[in-house]
């Protein structure tokens, strides 16, 4: 029993990479839409956007409970959830590395007419389904959503991430986004040759137990 267990132990680990989350990449637009700082084994295009002029703004109000200076800016948010405009990036791991996200923090400032709701969505299935959503405050305010929890593991391609918002009662009404902030972790993938020896590591266990279960009693 106590060798299945370890095998069992030891096969999680190397699925999972023995990795811990942390932060990843962050945007904080100071002077420029390329990442502030990126982990190890890792590398982050430049942030952008679709449609409405997105571009690199400054001034006040900044986003004064972040890092403040710059932010990233767009309008044409218009339309039902989860919207045809959006915020995007590309997240690729190294060679022989896979990623995983726990989760997405950023600021933001809607105007007046601005959108009244978010959505994340990955290249992973095509931008079909969602990861996470939620609402927006359009008070010309900024405000911060917090750690959001997400789940996307093991993407070993270049993984693009799209943050959709829709809902504004103007094409002219803006968002604005600052210290966008990614954590999960960039674990090596463990060759085929590692796995075959854990099954059958596993598979020698099993035959031991049935054996043990199967011995006459003496």
């Amino acid at each position: 029993m106590r060798t299945i267990r370890l095998g069992l132990l030891l096969l999680s680990l190397l699925t999972s990479g023995g990795a811990l989350t942390a932060q990843l990449v962050v945007y904080s637009f100071g002077s420029s839409a390329a990442p502030t700082s990126v982990a190890s084994n890792l590398s982050a295009d430049v942030f952008s956007g679709s449609l409405g002029s997105p571009a690199i703004g400054s001034g006040i109000p900044v986003y004064s409970s972040g890092s403040g200076g710059g932010y990233f800016t767009a309008s044409a948010w218009t339309g039902v959830a989860p919207g045809t405009n959006y915020f995007e990036f590309t997240l690729t791991p190294g060679s022989g590395y896979g990623l995983s996200l726990a989760s997405i923090s950023f600021g933001y400032r809607a105007s007046g007419t601005g959108p009244t709701a978010f959505a994340i969505r990955s290249s992973s299935d095509v931008f079909s389904s969602t990861l996470v959503s939620g609402t927006i405050t359009n008070d010309s305010a900024w405000h911060a959503t917090g750690p959001l929890s997400i789940t996307l593991s093991s993407q070993a391609a270049p993984t693009t991430l799209r943050v959709y918002a829709s809902g504004a009662s103007s094409s002219l009404g803006t968002l604005r986004v600052d210290d966008v902030t990614l954590s999960g972790s960039v674990s090596a993938i463990p060759e085929a040759s590692t796995y075959a020896a854990m099954l059958g590591l596993l598979a020698f266990s099993g035959v031991l137990l049935h054996r043990r279960r199967t011995r006459p009693a003496g």
